[in-house]
């Protein structure tokens, strides 16, 4: 192997080391011995003339000129295999990684993927399920699917659809606070959060939209439960807990079955789901493929208003 394989097969080496920040797991994923891991590091430290981890006791961390070259290879590795495959596959075959959010992806893209699966066999899906956004420098995602309203000016994103926000609880949670009565009755129940993919603003964000589209003033922080994951928030509804905030692209099987119903309207949550990407990937086939069978799904979807 010429010194320029070398130092590529040793650069590959670093990127799988810094992502599981561990030799012997990098080991397992390369088909490699932890010592022949360490000893390409180790040449590629040499060939550098510095050094990319620092070797604690127990695990690995990035030196800071490690964490400047590892962000330049993630971009660098993934144009180079995604133009692999577009050469070699035209993406029809070869790998998809997505991210998502755990609500959306276990309540909205999962009961969808086997129409995907059918459309596109010969693709392999990997799937990074992630509640904060993922960073593209640093994370080896193709596409990813985040709700929120964030603009990012070095990525691609692309508006699916917004979302709307309505209160939803067991008809005999209803039943017991009397809230088909009108919505003065909420003062008394227990109020549940969901702060999912929205860490960064108050617990009481979505309550707080809902309640001011309806002209209403009410304490929910008196007498709540907050949950970081969506579909805990929404089991927590199930189980006659409170009343929650339902994202009504998200609990609609719940609305459909009758375990949850929606005493009052929903209202537009200013909010919504957005497909991101690195630019320039936007135009590729594979990314072109997930997004018109995306979009085909979000056409042909029925939900409550």
């Amino acid at each position: 192997m010429d010194n320029k394989q070398a130092l590529l097969a040793n650069m590959h080496t670093f990127s799988v080391v810094a992502r599981f920040l561990s030799f012997t797991k990098a080991g397992e994923e390369l088909c490699l011995t932890q010592g022949a891991v360490s000893h390409r590091i180790k040449n590629l430290e040499k060939h550098l003339g510095f050094l990319v981890f620092v070797r604690l006791t127990r695990r690995l961390e990035l030196t800071i000129e490690g964490a400047r070259l590892l962000a330049t290879l993630n971009d660098s590795f993934a144009q180079i295999f995604s133009e692999l495959d577009d050469i070699r596959f035209n993406e029809l075959r070869g790998e998809l990684y997505i991210g998502a959010s755990p609500n959306f992806a276990l309540a909205w893209l999962m009961p969808r993927l086997p129409s995907f699966q059918q459309q596109y066999p010969n693709l392999n899906v990997k799937i990074r399920i992630k509640a904060s956004k993922l960073d593209f420098k640093y994370e080896p995602v193709d596409l990813a699917i985040y709700y929120g309203n964030e603009f990012n000016p070095d990525l691609h994103c692309l508006r699916l659809f917004s979302e709307r926000l309505v209160p939803v609880c067991t008809p005999l949670y209803a039943q017991k606070f009397a809230l088909m009565d009108g919505i003065e009755q909420l003062k008394e129940v227990t109020f549940i959060h969901c702060i999912e993919s929205l860490e960064t603003i108050s617990p009481a964000h979505e309550w707080s939209v809902w309640l001011k589209a309806n002209e209403i003033d009410l304490d929910t922080q008196q007498k709540q439960y907050v949950f970081n994951h969506g579909e805990m928030a929404i089991t927590a509804a199930r189980q006659g807990m409170g009343v929650a905030i339902g994202r009504v692209e998200l609990i609609q099987s719940y609305l459909q079955s009758g375990e949850l119903i929606t005493p009052f309207a929903s209202v537009k949550a200013g909010l919504g789901y957005d497909l991101m990407c690195s630019k320039g990937q936007e135009v590729r086939p594979k990314y072109q493929a997930f997004l018109n069978w995306i979009l085909a799904q979000n056409n042909n979807r029925g939900h409550y208003e």
